[in-house]
């Protein structure tokens, strides 16, 4: 079951993944063919763009919630503001603002954050994609978001992510609200780091099981981890079998890994179904390129590359900081001497806004 709660929750640690640099090196394949037809023309302007906090409860194991932020195109009272989202800044968002009422449907974007990030901390995306027409579900991960983290989910169950990621997409389809606005036949997914890791998953790239135990035994031998958490660490690799959504038509992934860590090799790569985007900043040492977005580009059919180069980390993909955020996490808000956050993200936007529109069928009105 599904229903709106109002509000963006209290502030919160940001735990951000992305680059840092500008400029691209783009080893670009040949796009596949559209995967699906656009039912409807999107305009060429930009909409406001509203968000909500959308609670799912599933029923199916244990109760657990798999809540998501729904970002989204949106007509604000004349009155309103944007909300103030904790520790960012530039983001022009409205709070529980109505969905604009054009009766278009509309194309759909799963978000998968980072390891114990959280959906907020990429807001922008969000945005940038909504205002362009999109809605974008930024899950928050069970058991291994900013919020409520544990080793258990965050590392031993990470099969969990692609499924819980289906599970939302399934209850947003059906509900009552949000249904009715959206093209199930354009649907992608998108995330970063661990959450890009997710998204090929989710697009059929696989895990060698051999490998992915190895993984979970890796982890449940970690004397480090608390005894009562290494008992709940069942190695299995079963879970982490046949995790494709055939409604997912498109991936973007930033940064994606960890690839050889978590076992997905040259032969799971092969079996990626979908248009895949890879993007990751060349001097990026949490998941460096070379053993993950350009190991997966390498092997991922017709796969797309696009390496930010200089000295490009992990961080540029998360939400610009406030002065608060820049105090209190430097290392995840400020960027090496000579980056512009805000045109990264300008350029890695526009990037996915481009794949997204020719891969999953959307069309737009001329600008003229």
């Amino acid at each position: 079951m599904g229903t709106d709660r109002v509000g963006c929750g209290s502030p919160a640690r940001l735990l951000i993944y992305a680059f840092v640099g500008f400029g691209t090196l783009c080893c670009a394949i040949a796009l596949w063919p559209l995967s699906a037809v656009a039912q409807t023309v999107l305009p060429a302007a930009v909409y406001p763009v509203g968000m909500t906090q959308v609670e799912f409860i599933d029923p199916a194991d244990g109760g657990r919630p798999l809540d998501y932020l729904l970002v989204y195109p949106a007509a604000p009272d004349s009155a309103a503001t944007p909300y103030k989202v904790p520790l960012a800044t530039n983001l022009h968002l409205y709070l529980d603002a109505p969905i604009v009422a054009d009766g278009l449907k509309r194309p759909l974007v799963m978000f998968s954050h980072g390891a114990g990030g959280n959906a907020s901390g990429y807001v922008w995306f969000g945005e940038f994609m909504a205002s362009h027409g999109y809605l974008v579900a930024m899950v928050y991960h069970y058991r291994a978001n900013t919020y409520d983290t544990s080793a258990l989910y965050l590392r031993s169950r990470l099969w969990q992510r692609p499924r819980d990621i289906s599970l939302d997409l399934s209850q947003l389809l059906q509900d009552k609200n949000w249904g009715p606005h959206i093209d199930p036949n354009q649907i992608g997914v998108a995330g970063h780091s661990q959450g890009g890791f997710t998204s090929l998953w989710l697009g059929g790239a696989a895990v060698n099981p051999d490998l992915f135990l190895a993984f979970q035994r890796g982890w449940k031998n970690n004397k480090m981890v608390p005894t009562y958490l290494r008992d709940q660490m069942l190695p299995d690799a079963e879970p982490a079998r046949d995790l494709r959504d055939e409604r997912v038509n498109a991936a973007f992934a930033m940064a994606p890994g960890d690839l050889p860590g978590f076992g997905m090799d040259e032969a799971g790569l092969r079996q990626m179904k979908i248009p895949t985007y890879l993007i990751v900043g060349a001097s990026d040492t949490t998941t460096p390129p070379e053993d993950n977005a350009a190991f997966a580009a390498k092997f991922i059919p017709r796969a797309q590359l696009d390496i930010l180069p200089g000295p490009v980390d992990h961080e540029i993909f998360g939400n610009e900081c406030d002065q608060l955020g820049r105090d209190n996490f430097p290392a995840a808000c400020i960027d090496a001497p000579g980056v512009d956050r805000t045109r990264l993200h300008e350029y890695i936007g526009k990037k996915a806004l481009e794949f997204f529109d020719s891969n999953l069928g959307v069309h737009r009105q001329s600008s003229n």
